[in-house]
Formats: structure tokens, C-alpha cells, sequence
């Protein structure tokens, strides 16, 4: 009991205090498409985080125009992107990536597919403006860069943290955290990888809205505290449950980056290895809060917290429940609408 009384200690003490919006960092993503004659077609993501004002444009190296289409009419170029036509290769080049005001803290992900399909990709921080296409890329520079996107994804996805840090509180115990956890990890590795390869296909609309209600259906369970209920006595068949759903998001993430088809299995493996590192990164430090917690004098400190153990779990719940309540209205109603 005073374990389970620690981890709920430890999660109060470091839960994320969050805003409402969940992955409003969701990077600037940058498509190239070459084809024939170096004409090359662009599309531009821009996350709705980003003013109109303040839409970034892309700045191409010398001897590149505005393209024609197949008719030789003129295509103009927007922030939406369009067709640029170079007198050469873009390897070696740079491009430059210009907001009008300033860069609000987005990573920049750029994906270009020449007519011979080495598919070249980087994911540019926020302090970089500039990238110099490279040639093909090796297998260790895609783990890499498929690793950080899955890190970048989960930390910037504050609902997937939330339904985690809920995982925590509800197991209580070290053992039943483990197995909680890894019934979570098991199950979105499972759909992440059937969604990402084109096995299972299924709208992104009803998958984040049901994400939302999961995390509110976790909150409910965690304020009201029953210990009968049934994802208090089998949390690891909850996280397991809900983990599919939660694969199925982070595969929807996956999609807007895509996959190096040339290294298809390496960018599947080291995007779901840098998921599980970001929750690693997350679940760690309240382990270790925990863990002192329950050490002599230190815990004498903490007992306080089990004599206001229902309070603590209704401000647990509630803390988790808020934004996973406006989440849920946010996604549900346009659906139903």
C-alpha cells in the first residue's frame, strides 16, 4: 500500500501541466518530387499552429523557376507549394526555408524523391534554416533521423503522454506498471507497423477521437477509484485495449513524414525505438521520484499523501480528465456534425 501510495506521490509531483492542444508541434513538412527534364513538384504542410501571417516559403538555388505543367501552361508557387523547374540535379544545392516573421519553434522535415527513388529525407531543427541535399542516404543516417521523429512525435503528443502517465497511476505497483506498460508498447507496435505498411487502413478522424476517449475513459477510472473495476484489477488488459488505438496515431504521424522505401524496415523499426524512448524519457523520472519516495526518512515525508489518498486520485483523474474532456468534444463533434 505505500508503494501505491509513492507512485501516486510521484505522478502528482511531475504530471505535465499541459495545454489543451495536443501535438501543436507538429513539424513543417516539406515534399519534392522530381520528375523527368529536373521539373520538380512540391508540397508544403503547414501546422495550424502557424499564423497566415507568418507562413514560411522556401527559397531555391539559382537556376530554378516556376514550373508548367503538362500543357506548358505556367504553374505558380504558393505557400502550399507548386512546380519548380531547375536547370540541373538539386543535389548538392541548398534550399533555405524563410518565415516572414519567425521560425515558432518547428522542427522542419524534408523528403525528397528523385526520378531514381533513393529517397533522401532530414528533419531539421528549429535553429536550421538551410539544407544541402544530399546523396543517397545510408541505413545508419535513416535509423537516425527516424529515431529523433519518433522521440520528437511522442514528447510533442501530450495525449498519448497523459493516457501514460494515467497507465502509472492507475497499475500503482512497480509490477503492474511493467506489465501495463508493456502491453501498451506491445499493442501500438503491433498496429503502427500494420497501418504504416498499408495491412490495415483505417480513417485518422475516428482513431484520434477515440484516443481522446480512451484517455477520459483512464481519467474516470482513476478519480473514482473503484478497486473492483475492471481496468483496476487488469490494467495490463486496458493498456493492451487501448494500445492498438493508440498505434494506430502514431502511424497516422508516420504517414505525414512517409517511409524510406528503400530502407522500408529500417524507418518502420527506428520510428517505433524512438516512440519507446520518448515514453522511457517520460516514465523515468517518476519511477525515480517514486523510488525515493518509498526510501526511509524520505518516505516518512510522503506518508501524508496516503492519508488524503482519495483526494489525491480524484486530483489525478481530474488533472488528466480536463483536457482529455475538451479533446473528446474537439474530435467527436465534428464527426457527429
Amino acid at each position: 500500500m505505500r508503494v501505491r501510495r509513492s507512485w501516486l506521490a510521484a505522478l502528482l509531483v511531475l504530471a505535465p501541466l499541459s495545454s489543451a492542444e495536443a501535438h501543436d508541434a507538429r513539424p513543417l513538412s516539406v515534399e519534392i518530387v522530381e520528375e523527368p527534364g529536373h521539373l520538380y513538384r512540391v508540397r508544403i504542410g503547414i501546422p495550424p499552429s502557424v499564423e497566415l501571417s507568418n507562413r514560411p516559403t522556401i527559397e531555391w538555388p539559382a537556376g530554378c523557376v516556376p514550373g508548367e505543367d503538362r500543357a506548358g501552361v505556367p504553374i505558380g508557387f504558393s505557400s502550399a507549394g507548386g512546380v519548380i523547374l531547375c536547370d540541373g540535379s538539386l543535389e548538392g544545392r541548398t534550399l533555405s526555408f524563410r518565415y516572414p516573421a519567425f521560425n515558432p519553434s518547428l522542427s522542419t522535415v524534408v523528403r525528397y524523391s528523385p526520378v531514381d527513388g533513393a529517397v533522401r529525407m532530414a528533419v531539421l531543427p528549429p535553429d536550421a534554416s538551410e539544407w544541402i541535399v544530399p546523396p543517397r542516404p545510408s541505413r545508419a543516417r535513416v535509423a537516425m533521423e527516424y529515431l529523433g521523429l519518433g522521440i520528437e512525435h511522442i514528447l510533442g503528443g501530450i495525449d498519448h503522454l497523459l493516457f501514460v502517465a494515467g497507465l502509472l497511476m492507475l497499475a500503482g505497483s512497480a509490477r503492474r506498471i511493467f506489465w501495463a506498460v508493456t502491453g501498451f508498447t506491445l499493442a501500438h507496435s503491433i498496429t503502427l507497423s500494420l497501418s504504416a505498411l498499408g495491412v490495415l487502413v483505417v480513417p485518422v478522424a475516428p482513431v484520434e477521437a477515440a484516443i481522446a476517449l480512451s484517455i477520459l475513459f483512464l481519467a474516470r477510472e482513476i478519480a473514482v477509484a473503484r478497486p473492483q473495476s475492471l481496468a483496476n484489477r487488469y490494467p495490463l488488459l486496458v493498456s493492451s485495449s487501448f494500445g492498438l488505438l493508440h498505434g494506430l496515431g502514431f502511424a497516422a504521424a508516420l504517414s505525414e513524414i512517409g517511409l524510406q522505401s528503400e530502407e522500408l524496415v529500417t524507418s518502420l523499426f527506428s520510428f517505433n525505438l524512438g516512440v519507446e524512448v520518448g515514453q522511457v524519457l517520460v516514465i523515468l523520472p517518476v519511477l525515480v521520484v517514486a523510488w525515493l519516495a518509498s526510501r526511509g526518512s524520505v518516505a516518512r515525508h510522503f506518508r501524508v499523501w496516503g492519508r488524503v489518498r482519495p483526494a489525491l486520485s480524484a486530483v489525478g483523474g481530474y488533472a488528466i480528465g480536463i483536457p482529455a474532456s475538451f479533446w473528446s468534444m474537439d474530435r467527436v463533434i465534428p464527426l457527429i456534425l
